[in-house]
């Protein structure tokens, strides 16, 4: 409501401009209808040309460029409403067009108009020229509360007790991001499903989720069987993050106590300690999806595309939550930000940055963000600064305790690990192995000892392995003397221990 009410301000302040962006058409037809107060409203939109905006029945067929200059010529714009759909395709390389809406603007401004100009579509695309013109609004999702509402209402209407104020709260929470429309039409597949209204429409909601994410094409859902039995060691790290599962599985009751909602967590170290597998634990311990966002890919061809790709995947990133959003190696996106280059890539990837930092500050939505880096040392120190997440963690080459853990973890996934592998005599003997080496290791040896034709693994394929990899093991440990002194210097904590990094 209190959208509308600004939207309202805006149109009767003969604002020229107004940018909807909204996913569902109907909800944008709605607020129109709402503001309109008995204003003659005009529409055009691709398919159709000029059309009745109320019956969506073509009038007659014209480009936006003739469209937009009828409008110009009109001699009584006042109390008018002029609706153009899918901006940002319409707009997109049609200088005329933008010439064309230009000057609309300018006659509105000038001659102190009446009218206003709505631009209605998916995506946000501003084209320079039109900057100083447009105002931005975004469709308001529904709320928690709106949401049990509409959870209660539904029963109401199929004449159902109402649900559980518990379960209400947690089908609340999952179906954050979604559309009215979206809500009901799940909530009746699981009626149909089962004839009630439960816990187990969670399922529906997450599996609509995942194709909201294939469907953008912009972020990766990534599948999750790795748990926090799967690493070892680390244990710093598993108790903190055990702290943040209780508060989400309980994110509604910690809210109203006052527990702010987690942020999320970076977590640095040399590659193949564990990040990534960590990511991946992380989003099964909290019982969520995990989506994967590859900044790179973000960069567009044209002026606005790579921002407008940031603003959708971190948009989708909220649709989909409660979530946990793991931007991978994040160093190679933003290493150099603030260095002032010139060029056009450095400006462009300030400009993200300064987005994604914004968006980090203010996000009110329950998506846990994790980030992994190799070299926290080149990233910029507004991203590290107190705030932004929760916890920075330092994943270290693995101690003599956790060297047998990770050994132990990978024979028994592989079932492997008879009685004649000493497993702690191995991690005495692979100080400085990362758990990706000894991943290696344990794999080099299960394929030499079938290549050998061995019944069984035994301790003597596990040493040759060892062996084999120890020269890639020790040129890492050189690099990670110095790396751990910088980090020792920044005081970030040990994954492994409540201590900063010795």
């Amino acid at each position: 409501m209190k959208q509308r009410e600004n939207m309202r301000s805006h149109v009767q302040a003969h604002y020229p401009i107004l940018y909807f962006v909204a996913l569902e058409e109907e909800a944008a037809d709605s607020l129109i209808r709402y503001l309109a107060e008995g204003r003659k409203i005009l529409e055009w939109n691709m398919a159709r040309g000029h059309a009745d905006f109320h019956t969506k029945r073509q009038m007659r067929h014209t480009d936006l460029s003739t469209a937009l200059d009828n409008w110009l010529d009109q001699d009584d714009l006042d109390s008018h409403f002029l609706v153009i759909r899918d901006a940002h395709l319409a707009l997109r390389d049609n200088p005329s067009a933008i010439a064309c809406l230009k000057a609309l603007a300018d006659r509105i401004i000038r001659d102190d108009v009446a009218a206003t100009v709505f631009l209605v579509s998916s995506q946000l695309l501003v084209a320079p020229e039109l900057e100083r013109f447009i105002t931005v609004f975004y469709e308001e999702l529904p709320d928690e509360v709106e949401i049990k509402q509409i959870i209660q209402g539904l029963c109401k209407e199929q004449q159902m007790p109402d649900v559980d104020e518990d379960v209400a709260s947690k089908l609340a929470l999952a179906f954050r991001g979604l559309s009215r429309y979206e809500i009901r039409c799940l909530l009746k597949r699981g009626l149909q499903l089962d004839g009630n209204i439960d816990i187990s429409d969670i399922e529906l909601v997450i599996d609509e989720k995942k194709q909201i994410v294939k469907k953008s094409g912009i972020l990766e859902m990534v599948s999750v069987t790795e748990g926090m039995d799967d690493i070892g060691g680390l244990g710093a790290l598993k108790a903190w993050l055990e702290q943040k599962a209780k508060i989400m599985a309980n994110l509604t009751r910690a809210r109203h106590f006052g527990v702010e909602t987690p942020k999320g967590a970076m977590i640095v170290g040399m590659p193949g300690c564990g990040k990534s597998l960590t990511a991946k634990a992380t989003a099964t311990r909290l019982g969520l999806p995990l989506l994967r966002l590859d900044i790179g890919s973000l960069m567009g061809r044209y002026v606005g595309d790579s921002e407008a790709n940031m603003r959708r995947a971190l948009t989708l990133a909220e649709t989909v939550s409660p979530c946990v959003l793991w931007v991978d190696e994040v160093e190679k996106a933003f290493t150099g930000v603030g260095g002032g280059g010139a060029n056009s890539g450095s400006e462009i990837t300030n400009r993200l940055f300064g987005y994604f930092l914004t968006w980090m500050q203010e996000k009110t939505k329950p998506v846990f963000v994790l980030t992994t880096a190799n070299d926290v040392s080149v990233l910029p120190p507004e991203l590290l600064r107190k705030g932004r997440f929760d916890e920075i963690f330092y994943v270290d080459f693995p101690k003599e305790d956790e060297r047998s853990a990770i050994l132990q973890v990978h024979l028994r996934r592989r079932k492997k690990g008879g009685s004649g592998i000493d497993v702690r005599h191995l991690a005495r003997e692979t100080e400085g192995f990362s758990g990706a080496d000894l991943e290696g290791m344990v794999k080099d040896a299960i394929e030499e000892a079938f290549l050998e034709g061995e019944a069984e693994l035994n301790a003597r394929h596990l040493r040759a392995s060892m062996e084999k990899n120890r020269s890639h093991a020790l040129m890492m440990q050189r690099k990670a003397k110095e790396y751990r002194a910088r980090l020792k210097e920044m005081g970030i904590r040990d994954a492994a221990g409540d201590q900063p990094t010795p």
